[in-house]
């Protein structure tokens, strides 16, 4: 490794994703900007994770094994405690980054972002489909997020100044926010001010398959249930009745949305009991 720091530290947590942890570290390798950092934290995976980084041949990777009780949280914040570059980005295991990718982001933060995302283009079991873009929001963000939940701000298509992070925390290793740990960061540095750059292209491939961590629908629509009312408790009061209706239908939404993905996936009778735990919510 150089001895000065990395321009851009890569974080990857990863577990028993062997085959497409290759796919992932290539599109890292043959980024145009090549001043990065690869940290893979392996949570004790049972296949070939450790082979396949040490067949990169370079130096600029490295291999971590790291517990981290089922909270893959856990997993960035410790690769964000090893990072020696300016900026961090992440990048699932199971996600890819199009060769541009660094660069694009690096502009923009050179430009007076403290964060940037962009598009991901998402692939269902090998099957290319949709691309989702941010939503270019430049006032008051946290708000938006709050009010309307996080569609666009994927973590593999996040890149922020590693003095955000110092600043104002790492990842929630709350136990029952997970798989909405990104969710209530993106909340929390947005209410602290920070400044979000936006990219409107796709840089990325954000990839569905049956190991997903977000595909236990009931536990991500708890998880991001339970962020919203942290973040609804912290304010200080409802400044009208429209607020309160405004917090009732974003609670009604969380549940709507979980019958949504329920009903994508086949789960009927799941879908039906969300969508009448969404109409309760209005009533409640």
């Amino acid at each position: 490794m150089n001895n000065h720091p990395s321009k851009v530290s890569v974080v990857i947590p990863t577990y028993n994703q062997a085959d497409l942890l290759q796919n992932a570290l290539n599109s890292v390798i043959h980024q145009t900007e090549q001043d990065w950092e690869v940290i893979v934290i392996d949570n004790n995976s049972q296949d070939t994770t450790k082979e396949v980084v040490e067949s990169c041949h370079d130096t600029r990777i490295r291999y971590v094994s790291y517990s981290n009780n089922g909270i893959i949280a856990a997993s960035r914040n410790y690769g964000i405690t090893l990072a020696v570059g300016n900026y961090i980005a992440f990048l699932d295991s199971d996600d890819l980054w199009y060769p541009s990718k660094l660069d694009s982001c690096l502009n923009l933060l050179g430009g007076g972002a403290d964060a940037v995302c962009h598009g991901l283009r998402i692939r269902r079991d090998g099957i290319p489909g949709e691309s989702f873009l941010p939503d270019l929001i430049q006032h008051d963000l946290y708000h938006h997020l709050l009010y309307n939940g996080n569609s666009s701000i994927a973590t593999s298509a996040v890149m922020l100044k590693k003095e955000c992070l110092t600043r104002f925390g790492r990842f929630s290793q709350d136990p029952e926010i997970v798989t909405a740990e990104d969710y209530e960061l993106w909340l929390r540095l947005s209410k602290n001010g920070i400044r979000w750059g936006f990219i409107p292209e796709v840089l990325g491939e954000y990839r569905i398959h049956g190991k997903n961590a977000s595909g236990n629908i009931r536990k991500q629509m708890q998880a991001e249930e339970t962020v919203v009312k942290k973040y609804f408790d912290e304010e200080n009061s409802f400044s009208s009745s429209g607020d309160l209706l405004k917090r009732k239908k974003r609670r009604m939404m969380i549940a709507l949305r979980a019958g949504k993905r329920s009903l994508d996936s086949g789960f009927f009778r799941d879908a039906v009991s969300y969508a009448l735990r969404g109409i309760a919510k209005i009533w409640s």
